[in-house]
């Protein structure tokens, strides 16, 4: 059983978010047998859905750029715009040929895939493992659950060294630096510097950026809070005794927005590449999850337009003085960064390698060897090449949503585009929202992160999905301080507007058939609302459904071209009783084979509806939702009541996400995991039972290695050759 979220998070250690998540199934429901694609089945269901979809907040779908407006201005930053750019850029999606909005099928589409998904327990393996996690905790709090695993890594920077990159036809090396006085590096303190070092930009500038300042020297060493420093510093690399590089890396202004808030003061002395030592090989598989996880700073984006790091690659550039970790057995670098408090992934294998979502997938929920029925339904494409069963093309198919009002009828929200809220990309590494947590009391200290053991301490908490905010949520940004490069301008439709599209399958069983209309059914009630279209998180795109199911007889349809004065379709008229008999035998067969673990710990569900995780997803879905203050974003910097806390970081204390059940108020009657039990102490005078190592999983390439340079083509003068081995 998967270790499960808690039931009741205390009170005092509540977050609120304007989302959440229904948790990941026991077990995946395999789909029926598919039918052949080159023959109508006489016991299969074809025919038509025709759906009416009816706005209840208001709903915003971008248009697309023609391409001659794509080659002027598409990749663009909004501040670069025109009025008139900005003002196209902000149009809602519309039909060329009717000009009326229209909501693209494509996103109908994955609306409902990911409805019957969740309702007929299917797999969650579209899930990409590009992102990967990494995590700093320099000076963390002693219950910060990160500071161990930090210091386990770091030793507080005893085990960081400093060396030079290079790059050479079988990957990345590090030439490691000259000691000084049997330290890797030395610190200075900026007001040692002042007059010394030529355009060496202060830390409280505003124009600070991470700078290299090579052939300096330095000497005069002193030691001051377990460091040694350099007290005297020149440009002239002749002047003192060690020469080498000035690196000014860190990001200062990343814990505050105020440079008289800053509390860094020190920058990093190196000497020159140790001609006599071994190159290092960083990890394939560490430069790949760096390059992947490369933050706003360590691309050189804003607000450090002028930072020497690149866009892909981050620091890693030919010559570039860098800080990494003593490899131990092995020759190889798996920790490394542009400053000594860098940061490292978090790695549940114990190796550097960084974990991703999908780690903490459990591996039945992404095995390409199991059919579920939404699979089933909507088709796949297997990731990895297969023998067989490669590929499957879906049996249903939906048409756009044309809007029954013209462009040019009253149903904006606005007559002029908006500017709203500022949106962020997602922040998974927030594991304490992210990852289930099992502590009944929530502290701090004993937290589940990405470096437990997936499965045995923690999964991903499940499909994430956004509350509702009513008909009228607040939108519009009023921080009129926010630069145009933060923001983008949308002009949405306003609430009750309606749209028709339709949904046509083919050769659907009474199960596949009855997914789909479970989830419309629940579409169409009036406690209920799907969300479609963007700014979800600001309760944008609210929509109900209604819809009539129209089947076809195909041997009918094809024993005659006319009907009337129309084409003869075949259309059966039995279309009500099919929908409630097939809905009920879809519910029947989900019943039949859920696991044990998904049913409540009362008594056994009769309906879909008293299942734990139908009943997490139908109140992420209720109209009703929760109070604004309960479905907002926590705050970094809230000056003002209600606040999660009593700092005004509401993050800081890392409080935790509910359940939905938790946060709606609804029961939550789940079987919940069995925390693993303490080991028995052993007999006295019985003798340990050794357990043989299991050997690494993983290889990599040993380093150790000659070339003929330092690698670092800054320094003037030559280095000497190196010895041979």
């Amino acid at each position: 059983m998967l270790p499960k979220h808690l039931k009741k998070v205390p009170e005092d250690r509540n977050a609120i978010a304007p989302y959440n998540f229904v948790e990941l199934p026991e077990k995946v429901v395999e789909a029926e047998p598919l039918p052949d694609n080159d023959r109508y089945c006489p016991n299969r269901h074809t025919g038509q859905i025709i759906c009416t979809l009816i706005t209840e907040s208001p709903l915003y779908i971008r248009c697309a750029l023609t391409p001659t407006d794509f080659a002027n201005f598409g990749d663009k930053n909004n501040e670069d715009l025109t009025p008139e750019q900005r003002r196209k850029r902000a149009d809602f999606f519309t039909n060329p040929a009717n000009q009326r909005p229209t909501l693209p099928g494509s996103s109908l589409r994955g609306l409902l895939r990911t409805l019957v998904e969740i309702v007929s327990f299917g797999k969650l393996d579209q899930v990409s493992e590009q992102q990967r996690f990494f995590f700093r905790a320099v000076a963390a709090d002693k219950d910060e659950p990160l500071k161990k695993e930090y210091e386990k890594y770091l030793d507080k920077g005893r085990k960081v060294k400093a060396g030079y990159l290079t790059k050479e036809t079988d990957g990345w090396y590090i030439r490691p630096a000259l000691s000084i006085e049997d330290k890797p590096f030395v610190w200075v303190e900026e007001k040692d510097l002042w007059g010394k070092i030529t355009e060496l930009i202060p830390m409280k500038s505003s124009d600070y950026r991470p700078q290299y300042k090579y052939n300096i020297s330095f000497g005069n060493l002193y030691s001051k809070n377990c460091r040694r420093f350099a007290k005297d510093v020149s440009s002239d690399c002749e002047a003192y005794k060690y020469r080498g590089v000035l690196v000014t890396s860190g990001n200062m202004l990343e814990a505050s927005d105020n440079p008289d808030n800053l509390q860094r003061k020190n920058y990093c002395l190196i000497r020159e590449p140790d001609t006599n030592a071994e190159l290092l090989k960083i990890s394939d598989d560490a430069i790949e999850h760096y390059c992947h996880a490369l933050t706003t700073f360590q691309k050189g984006k804003s607000p450090y337009e002028k930072n020497p790091f690149n866009e892909n690659l981050g620091v890693l550039t030919q010559g570039r003085a860098i800080f990494y970790c003593q490899p131990q057995q092995v020759k190889i670098v798996t920790l490394f960064g542009q400053s000594p408090n860098f940061r490292i992934p978090f790695s549940f294998t114990g190796d550097g390698r960084a974990a991703s979502a999908v780690d903490f997938i459990p591996d039945y929920l992404h095995n390409s060897e199991i059919l579920d029925m939404a699979e089933a339904i909507f088709g796949y494409v297997r990731n990895e090449k297969q023998d067989k069963n490669q590929a499957c093309a879906g049996r249903v198919f939906i048409s756009d949503a044309i809007c029954e009002r013209t462009a040019g009828d009253d149903i904006w929200l606005k007559n002029d585009p908006i500017t709203p809220k500022i949106l962020a990309s997602p922040k998974p590494t927030t594991f304490q929202h992210y990852l289930v947590q099992t502590d009944p009391e929530a502290r701090k200290c004993e937290l589940k992160h990405y470096a437990n053991k997936p499965e045995k301490e923690t999964v991903i908490r499940g499909h994430k999905l956004y509350w509702h905010k009513g008909c009228s949520p607040s939108i519009v940004l009023k921080d009129s301080e926010a630069s145009e490069s933060q923001t983008t301008q949308i002009k949405p439709i306003k609430a009750g507007v309606s749209f028709t599209f339709t949904i046509d399958f083919e050769n659907l069983s009474d199960v596949e058939l009855g997914a789909i209309l479970w989830v419309l059914n629940i579409a169409q009630k009036e406690e209920y609302r799907l969300s479609i279209g963007m700014g979800k998180p600001l309760g944008m795109g609210a929509v109900k459904i209604t819809h009539q199911l129209h089947l076809s007889d195909r041997k009918q349809r094809y024993k005659k071209l006319f009907q009337d004065n129309n084409w003869h379709i075949g259309e059966k008229s039995d279309g009500a009783d099919t929908q409630d008999r097939c809905a009920k035998v879809f519910e029947k067969y989900a019943l039949n084979h859920i696991s044990e673990a998904d049913q409540p710990n009362t008594s056994k569900a009769t309906t879909l509806e008293e299942l734990p995780r139908i009943k997490m997803l139908l109140a992420m879905l209720s109209w009703s939702g929760v109070s604004r203050n309960e479905a907002r974003y926590m705050e970094i910097e809230r000056d003002h009541q209600p606040r999660i806390g009593t700092d005004k970081n509401e993050y800081k204390e890392r409080p935790v996400l509910p359940t939905p059940l938790q946060v709606i108020g609804w029961e939550d009657n789940r079987k919940m995991s069995k925390p693993n039990p303490s080991p028995k102490p052993r007999a006295k005078g019985s003798k340990p039972v050794l357990k043989k190592s299991k050997p690494p999983t993983r290889r990599n390439k040993e380093g150790g290695r000659e070339d003929k340079g330092s690698g670092n083509p800054a320094f003037a003068r030559s280095p000497k050759p190196p010895k041979r081995q």
